[in-house]
């Protein structure tokens, strides 16, 4: 299952926004821009999904979490309106919820109202049709919807007392639970933080890997045991540094002091391996990204805030492309912000997997995002790399006012 389209309404600084996603979707934009507000919509749309709201919940999901007047957009004046955020996957399921605030409770809580607006489905069986029929309706490629309906409704209604209609709008109901909860299952946005990646001292409240990259070691050593495959791909991929020679996982899980053991291939073997504290940022950030996409453990679906962090601007490109191979190999849907143009150089925008939005505010200061399509040749000339395109403001997402 993949989002396809997401349509938010009345969140933070978004009025009323919708988006076409691929796999691989990257957010471009001035600071303030609202490109963090996306990410945090669908995470708070997780949480909606999962039945909880409370605020430690959605802190570790990534989101900022404030007043519930300042989660709902500032440009709605009606507090009574509902922030709603409504998904469709690539099946044509669609699906969504409006989250409203309790306003008589002394302290911030939330309340999700699931709500199905998939129009096309079956909601109710007619007199003159038979149990049958009414499966036939039922899209096959509806991963799941037909092994639930597969009891009988008419006898099964007429034990229970119920009419048909009743019982269908009940397994309709159960199946948009389990569906909205399988494809929103774990998403985390995620800013990992230099001091979390270097100590190993503690786990996230999320697992694997918390939202600052708490975890980091404990998911390594799962890799190196049990997923061989995605192993390998990690440390062929750490070639990407020069001069990183080797890297070993610590595997006493509980020595005081946890590490992962480097070797640069400039020093002699004679001396011994150092560990995570003496390695640059580069490196940890670099080991971070590629463990969150080649695990099996890690969400289908996350974000991450701010990829280019303590990244060569070259190193950034190329580490985009694979990312963006290694994700779609696997079937993840990851979602993007940068402020470096020359992650964007990674980005193959003719492969429809992998788009390129430009978020901005309108003259209204709402939040707007406009898909960037492939760029054509000008007669016989190449097209500009994107990050020159960006830097020369020809993309937008840039300021205006200096």
């Amino acid at each position: 299952m993949t989002l396809k389209k997401v349509h938010i309404k009345n969140f933070k600084s978004i009025v009323d926004l919708s988006l076409d996603l691929g796999l691989i979707n990257v957010f471009i934009g001035e600071n303030g821009s609202g490109k963090s507000n996306i990410l945090e919509a669908f995470a708070f749309l997780a949480a909606a999904a999962s039945d909880k709201l409370d605020n430690e919940f959605l802190a570790s999901r990534g989101i900022r979490v404030t007043d519930p007047q300042f989660m709902r957009s500032a440009f709605v004046e009606n507090p009574d309106v509902p922030i709603s955020i409504d998904i469709e996957d690539g099946e044509g399921v669609q699906t969504g919820f409006e989250i409203k605030s309790l306003s008589n409770s002394p302290y911030p809580r939330w309340r999700s109202e699931q709500r199905t607006v998939s129009p096309e489905f079956p909601t109710h069986l007619s007199p003159q049709e038979s149990f049958e029929d009414f499966l036939k309706k039922i899209p096959e490629s509806v991963h799941g919807m037909r092994q639930l309906f597969s009891i009988p409704i008419p006898a099964t209604a007429e034990k229970l007392g119920w009419p048909p209609e009743t019982l269908i709008k009940i397994l309709m109901s159960t199946f948009y639970t389990q569906y909205n909860h399988a494809l929103l299952e774990g998403f985390v946005i995620y800013s990992p933080e230099n001091s979390a990646l270097r100590t190993f001292e503690r786990e996230g409240q999320i697992l694997p890997l918390g939202v600052r990259g708490e975890g980091l070691l404990k998911l390594l050593r799962v890799l190196s045991k049990d997923e061989v495959d995605s192993w390998e791909a990690l440390l062929q991929n750490m070639s990407l540094l020069d001069w990183l020679a080797s890297v070993e996982i610590d595997p006493d899980n509980s020595a005081p002091e946890q590490s992962v053991q480097l070797r640069d291939r400039f020093v002699s073997d004679a001396i011994p391996a150092f560990d995570q504290r003496s390695a640059n940022e580069g490196f940890l950030y670099l080991l971070f990204f590629l463990a969150l996409v080649l695990s099996k453990s890690t969400p289908q679906r996350f974000a991450i805030e701010n990829m280019d962090t303590a990244l060569n601007p070259k190193l950034c490109s190329e580490l985009m492309r694979r990312l963006a191979t290694l994700a779609i190999e696997r079937g993840k849907q990851i979602l993007f912000t940068t402020h470096n143009p020359s992650l964007l150089d990674g980005l193959d925008l003719h492969d429809d997997n992998q788009r390129l939005f430009v978020v901005s505010r309108n003259r209204d200061g709402h939040t707007t995002a406009r898909r960037i399509l492939p760029p054509q040749p000008v007669r016989d000339e190449l097209p500009i790399r994107l990050s020159e395109a960006f830097t020369r403001g020809l993309l937008g997402g840039i300021p205006q006012n200096f």
